[in-house]
């Protein structure tokens, strides 16, 4: 579902972020950015997982705990 929000924000930050993202209008830049934040937080948290034992990544398929997967 895509959402129009309004913000207020300093002129030469969305420059930074246009050129960062090299993207020519504010909307592109915030999108952007925007974007990115919420992947790297997902990813930091997918990395939090694996690090307390959420998920186990030598889990396979099978359910063979700790053994790997023969693929």
């Amino acid at each position: 579902m895509a959402r129009s929000v309004t913000i207020e924000t300093d002129e030469g930050f969305l420059a930074d972020l246009r050129r960062a993202f090299d993207v020519e209008t504010d909307e592109e830049a915030v999108k952007e950015a925007a974007m990115r934040l919420a992947k790297y937080m997902r990813r930091q948290d997918f990395i939090e997982a694996v690090r307390t034992g959420q998920i186990d990544l030598q889990y396979d398929v099978r359910g063979e705990h700790g053994k790997g997967s023969a693929a």
